[in-house]
């Protein structure tokens, strides 16, 4: 299927569970920040024709951020310039193993250049007006690293150390990606940056429950600190059923007129999928793995980088789909069934 190709937009996939974020700052300046499991970012790039990648950021070495990259080594039908990510001794998956020979093997090669460091401080620029800066975490986490102990005497996790990542236009912050980000990242984070406001945020850990934290504590401290009018939560139905329903309570509680999009339709809204034929005219006009099971509620979301308002889906067709659709959609306020 053809489509209008976008050329400066930030895009969260729909992955199912999982997350992916492909930033687009112009024709030859493409970004992936998570790149998911399945083949939707290899489907998603394909659709629009992007062939080169700059940079990828993998915040850490859970499955579900990593998978897809192994397969897009391995195909060769697009060219990576540089990857980043952060040591995790602790991770022994098959997967994590099997990216880090790959990226070593590339990178001896001169194929990519890979760098096991990934901590606050580290920026990047595109096309003169778009950056991305890493928030966290911090030199002192990344250096005691998973297995260690932090400084409130907390076990160090790999969702501890979740890069988290900002991305801004013409020097004002757009979104924050915080990955997995747990209670020991969240106060890591805070003691680099209080002041954390975006007007969009991708929820962490997919709006499950954080290790060791309250959700509700957790949910209240980190929308304080970024005070976003649009709240994303990259969930897969089926799987794990995100996002909490405290969760989402906590945040209408704290910022009562923030959007919430999810990208699949959780299981805590809906125990059955729209019957066919199925209603799908309110995505965004991108690749989205549950488009053709129907199991999207927002799918793929299309941030403009020079209009973020304008992103899609847009708020009345969503709305509208939500309202038509959805038997006990918690974003409105309806209690999970």
């Amino acid at each position: 299927m053809s489509r209008p190709k976008l050329r400066r937009h930030l895009c969260f996939l729909d992955v199912g569970h999982g997350n992916a974020a492909v930033l687009i700052a112009g024709d030859n300046d493409v970004t992936l920040v998570d790149v998911g499991r399945h083949s939707t970012l290899r489907e998603f790039l394909y659709e629009q024709q992007i062939t080169r990648i700059g940079s990828v950021y993998l915040s850490h070495a859970d499955h579900d951020h990593i998978g897809a990259l192994v397969g897009l080594l391995a195909a060769r039908e697009i060219s990576i310039e540089r990857v980043y990510l952060n040591s995790d001794a602790t991770k022994q998956s098959k997967v994590w193993n099997d990216l880090l020979y790959e990226l070593d093997q590339a990178h001896r090669v001169g194929q990519l250049h890979f760098q096991t460091s990934l901590a606050v401080g580290h920026e990047e620029l595109f096309n003169g007006d778009v950056s991305l800066e890493v928030l966290a975490p911090s030199p002192y986490l990344t250096g005691k690293g998973p297995g260690g102990v932090d400084l409130d005497g907390r076990r160090i996790r790999t969702n501890s150390i979740s890069a988290v990542i900002a991305i801004a236009v013409e020097g004002q912050r757009l979104a924050l990606l915080p990955a997995d980000l747990d209670s020991i990242g969240l106060s890591d984070l805070l003691r680099q940056d209080p002041d954390l406001r975006a007007p969009i945020l991708v929820y962490p850990h997919h709006g499950g429950r954080p290790a060791d934290m309250d959700p509700d504590d957790f949910a209240r401290t980190l929308l304080q600190a970024v005070m976003p009018s649009q709240v994303f939560f990259s969930v897969g139905r089926g799987l794990y059923s995100t996002p909490n329903p405290r969760t989402i309570t906590a945040l209408r509680e704290t910022l009562p007129d923030a959007r919430i999009i999810c990208t699949q339709l959780s299981e805590h809204c809906s125990r059955n999928l729209p019957q066919p034929p199925i209603p799908m005219d309110h995505l965004a006009d991108a690749f989205a793995q549950g488009r053709f099971a129907g199991t999207c509620c927002g799918g793929t979301i299309v941030v403009p980088l020079a209009r973020a308002s304008s992103l899609l889906p847009l708020l009345t067709d969503h709305a509208r789909f939500i309202s038509t659709h959805v038997d006990t959609p918690l974003c409105l306020g309806h209690p999970s069934g």
